[in-house]
């Protein structure tokens, strides 16, 4: 039985390595498949055809990757469009994980401290004036906050922090910053959440809102 089935169509062919097959074994079917057909194609004119190695539920180590990798590279007539696999590996979920997660904090961030999280936060502690804490995704701030916040680090413009603002001295939403001082710290009341606006600024409104600006961020970014 082959340990790889190969099928055509327009877009040129796609080698299926089987869930079970030995790699070893099929590599090196694919191997002898490759040669064959690159004798197929040995004229400079004929045109360049493609392959798409497809694994299905099984999930290929790096070093596998590059062995199929520098096998077309071998011959310039077939060229490899791409390896897919219809599962994540555990780094890629690992990540995905960490993106949703929501962290609950409760401590105390002392002056010149910096926490970091992966995910949305909930503060429930307490912020020392020059210190910070930064998260990745939405910030929601039950807890006294004298510090720096920020939400959406490095780039999640769809972030928001929400909350108690009263006493916060600077909002950070990925690259954009506002500082709050006595000119405007009225603006930031409890009940409140900052969020980046269609001019790229931080904009407050009421908690009572929030529900329908998350849709349409939704909506800004598709």
């Amino acid at each position: 039985m082959s340990d790889i089935i190969l099928k055509g169509d327009k877009n040129g062919f796609s080698v299926i390595i089987g869930v079970n097959a030995n790699y070893v074994d099929a590599f090196k079917e694919l191997k002898e498949m490759i040669m064959q057909q690159n004798v197929k194609s040995t004229n400079e004119d004929d045109d360049v055809i493609n392959f798409t190695v497809k694994t299905g539920n099984r999930l290929l180590n790096d070093q596998q990757k590059d062995d199929i990798r520098e096998l077309f590279e071998k011959y310039p007539q077939l060229e490899l469009k791409g390896i897919e696999t219809d599962v994540e590996s555990k780094d890629e979920v690992n990540k995905a994980m960490k993106k949703i997660q929501t962290t609950v904090e409760s401590g105390i961030v002392r002056s010149g401290q910096k926490l970091t999280y992966e995910g949305d936060l909930i503060f429930l502690g307490t912020l020392h004036r020059d210190a910070q804490i930064c998260a990745t995704g939405s910030i929601y701030i039950l807890g006294e906050v004298n510090g720096v916040v920020q939400a959406g680090y490095p780039n999640n413009t769809n972030a928001a922090i929400l909350g108690n603002l009263q006493n916060v001295d600077q909002l950070r939403i990925a690259d954009v910053i506002e500082i709050v001082t006595d000119d405007n710290r009225k603006d930031f009341q409890n009940g409140k959440f900052a969020f980046i606006d269609d001019m790229h600024s931080i904009s407050l409104e009421n908690l009572t809102n929030y529900k329908d600006r998350l849709n349409d961020l939704k909506k800004r970014t598709g």
